[in-house]
């Protein structure tokens, strides 16, 4: 199902430039990574922007300390309650986050987010934190269970997904809000998120007045904005984004969040010394920011052949319908059109991967489309893949099977390419 060596083959000849580079591989908005540790900017910066980004890369990379630290400099405030000590821990260098590989505890850039809609869970707030400073203690912890699920193909070719149940334990406050969702959320790549910036709300709503395929995604709204940010576009801009995850995941404050996400009834939380007001100095936060907004996609080379084939059958089942592979983007330098692979739009992707209440029952999500560029890093990093909102699916070809809702369609017609056909097509995607 995997088909390991063949993917990593066709990966290490295109990663040595043995295939010659298409045209879509030549996107101004992805550059080569040649080293890891040391991502790119998708354009030239000037000076002053260089020293600008690496400074947001290496406040990115600091792992804070608790407040009151001896010789902390600037980067103390960290907690009380927090999951990560670092944003690095959970984005290695603006990479996704690590999903479970097997049943266990859920690994730092897996979080429980809490709560219903825009509100946060009564006794916890909007995320379980599951790691806390020396005099406290952590929310509770998280295991994560998998149960294996299996089917055919059309063609009698057997699959297999894996199906997560998450066990929330020794809540130190009692149970969660009966009202509340549990919401698993791994972490998102970074990449290119200063050019999804750059995409006009204009575009994205012409492109929910014009669905494709049948299929007719939402655009997400708060007080006039439009959010394009985020498993679920909660987040309007990179700001708001960034000031919720030091505040909900790493209890820092920061221009947009000045308070820690203390459950309601966490007196401790609540009375806990801070590392400054804000914790987090705007000059640090904009220097975060620029390190995102100029943050490049990783370049994965691909000869033309295989590069119009694949497209050729990612739009013959469907999927380009939501996964678009070219957005306008505005006031991005020589960057004038982007291949995201995403509507940027909210879609329901059916029960099997809807959110749970309490209850354990599901309740109807919505999900944006989910950027398909920068796969081709994650798959060619040696690790293992961890896909959709929660790690759950190992592969390109499980992601695609878990999509039911609005995306079942797609996935039937995906099923029903021959085998050859479905291995041409996930080798395509995983070259984004």
């Amino acid at each position: 199902m995997h088909r390991p060596r063949r993917l990593r083959d066709l990966l290490g000849a295109c990663l040595a430039g043995a295939l010659s580079v298409s045209a879509a591989a030549a996107d101004p908005a992805t550059v080569p990574f040649t080293d890891r540790r040391d991502p790119p900017s998708y354009r030239v910066l000037t000076a002053e922007e260089r020293d600008r980004y690496e400074l947001g890369q290496t406040v990115f990379n600091t792992s804070w300390v608790p407040a009151g630290t001896p010789r902390a400099g600037r980067r103390d405030g960290l907690g009380p309650m927090f999951n990560a000590a670092s944003c690095d821990a959970c984005h290695n260098n603006g990479a996704r986050g690590q999903g479970p590989a097997q049943s266990g505890p859920a690994p730092v850039g897996l979080v429980i987010q809490l709560g219903a809609g825009d509100a946060a869970d009564p006794v916890y707030g909007h995320v379980l934190n599951t790691s806390a400073i020396e005099g406290h203690a952590p929310e509770g912890t998280v295991f994560v269970a998998y149960t294996e699920r299996r089917g055919r193909y059309p063609d009698g070719r057997e699959w297999r997904l894996r199906e997560p149940r998450y066990e929330l334990r020794a809540l130190r406050l009692g149970t969660i809000g009966k009202h509340s969702l549990i919401k698993p959320r791994l972490a998102p790549a970074l990449f290119g998120a200063g050019l999804l910036e750059a995409v006009p709300d204009a575009a994205i709503i012409a492109l929910a007045e014009r669905p494709q395929n049948g299929v007719r995604g939402q655009v997400s709204r708060r007080d006039g904005l439009i959010g394009r940010f985020g498993w679920q576009a909660d987040s309007v801009s990179l700001d708001e984004q960034t000031a919720r995850a030091l505040s909900r995941e790493m209890g820092l404050t920061s221009r947009g969040a000045e308070r820690d996400d203390c459950g309601g009834a966490d007196a401790a939380c609540q009375r806990a010394p801070d590392g400054g007001q804000p914790e987090v100095s705007d000059d640090f936060f904009d220097a975060m920011l620029a390190f995102q907004r100029w943050l490049a996609v990783p370049r994965t080379d691909v000869d033309e052949a295989t590069e119009a084939d694949g497209a050729a059958l990612f739009a013959r089942t469907g999927c380009a319908a939501c996964h678009r592979p070219d957005l306008p983007v505005t006031g991005a330098g020589p960057v004038r059109r982007i291949a995201a692979y995403t509507d940027l739009l909210l879609h329901d992707l059916g029960p099997p991967l809807a959110d749970r209440g309490a209850d354990g029952r599901p309740v109807p999500t919505l999900w944006r489309t989910a950027p398909l560029w920068g796969l081709g890093h994650a798959v060619s990093s040696g690790r293992p893949l961890a896909l959709l909102h929660d790690g759950r699916a190992r592969s390109i070809e499980e992601a695609v099977l878990w999509h039911d809702g609005a995306a079942a369609p797609a996935r039937q017609r995906f099923g029903r390419l021959s085998h050859a056909e479905r291995n041409r097509l996930l080798d395509w995607v995983a070259l984004r």
